[in-house]
């Protein structure tokens, strides 16, 4: 709640802010939750509605116009987020095949699991799924080449983390 308090400059804007927050969060919630279907989603409108709300149309006191501005607000915010996903979307990791380490106790996938999260990821598309740049691109919503350039450094990294093991490649 500081993030939204910063943003207002008078004590009294800060004490009705602080008291529509109370009062209408879980409201706000609830109606972006019903748009999104996302817990993770709702709050991010209701974190954006919020800051629109300090920023711009804070009401001047607690009521049936208060609460209809708060709903609305987070309700056109939830709107928003979800057209923004539909045109931009973006893929779950969990969603994606093969980003678990493969079922290996070697030494292999131990130094696979130090590997930084989107290096794993891209090397166990890419080799241990077998898809191509272009396909590991589309998954993850990256250029082909920048694919390229991942599994390169990738590869180098996984030498050298092998090497420090003791691995001979």
């Amino acid at each position: 709640m500081l993030i939204y308090l910063q943003a207002l400059d008078s004590p009294e804007d800060r004490t009705r802010f602080e008291s529509l927050y109370t009062a209408y969060r879980g409201l706000m919630f609830h109606v972006a939750r019903q748009i999104l279907r996302n817990e993770q989603d709702a709050e991010d409108a209701v974190h954006m509605a919020f800051l629109s709300l300090a920023e711009h149309a804070l009401p001047p006191e607690l009521g049936p116009r208060a609460r209809c501005l708060a709903a609305t607000v987070a309700e056109r915010k939830a709107i928003d987020l979800y057209r923004s996903r539909q045109r931009h979307p973006q893929a779950e990791l969990e969603e994606i095949p093969g980003c678990a380490a493969p079922p290996s106790d070697g030494t292999l996938a131990g130094a696979m699991a130090a590997l930084p999260p989107r290096y794993r990821e891209v090397l166990l598309l890419r080799y241990y799924n077998g898809y191509s740049a272009a396909e590991t691109a589309g998954l993850l919503g990256l250029t082909p080449e920048n694919i390229r350039q991942i599994t390169l450094r990738a590869k180098r990294l996984l030498a050298s983390e092998l090497a420090e093991r003791g691995e001979v490649l």
